[in-house]
């Protein structure tokens, strides 16, 4: 899987920035493997200059971002595909991050849990827009196979308030 920036020469024409090789690096995980295809530490993003991918130069070798969101940065947004292995997780790790996520699945079959106890099988094409509820992934691909999906991520504000009720980041093992 290849990865294309584009960015502006001196001109201001569109070219393609050769500050990073095309492939990415793609981190084990417990659940499989993850990689970052592309992030951002403010918004809206400044592209008057490159510090954008300079910045994403240093995101994309570590597989969480720091602070309580990890999966992506505390102002920004980040574009992740995440590959999971058959079967994993069976006990997932039940979790909450400050962010909204659009999930596409592109392989196999994943099953979203929320604390709830409700249950959604997403397939390929279909999407779950995950706005901060407790919840976790678990790879229920026919056969023993792969699970892939990308995940657009975005920050949101902290705490989530539903009535009288504060949610936070947390993470049940």
């Amino acid at each position: 899987m290849s990865t294309y920036i584009t960015t502006h020469n001196a001109d201001g024409k569109a070219v393609f920035s050769n500050k990073l090789p095309t492939e990415q690096h793609e981190m084990a995980i417990p659940p499989g493997t993850i990689k970052t295809i592309w992030s951002s530490h403010e918004i809206p993003i400044n592209l008057s200059t490159e510090a954008d991918i300079d910045q994403y130069k240093h995101d994309s070798t570590s597989a969480f971002f720091p602070g309580g969101r990890r999966i992506c940065p505390d102002r920004g947004s980040s574009v992740i595909v995440m590959n999971m292995k058959p079967g994993g997780v069976e006990k997932g790790v039940a979790h909450r991050t400050m962010t909204l996520d659009v999930i596409l699945v592109l392989e196999g079959e994943i099953e979203c849990h929320l604390d709830s106890g409700e249950k959604r099988i997403a397939k390929v094409g279909d999407f779950i827009i995950q706005r901060g509820t407790m919840h976790k992934w678990v790879n229920v691909t026919p056969n023993g196979g792969w699970a892939k999906w990308v995940g657009f991520i975005q920050a949101v504000k902290e705490p989530i308030k539903i009535g009288d009720k504060e949610l936070g980041p947390e993470w049940a093992h």
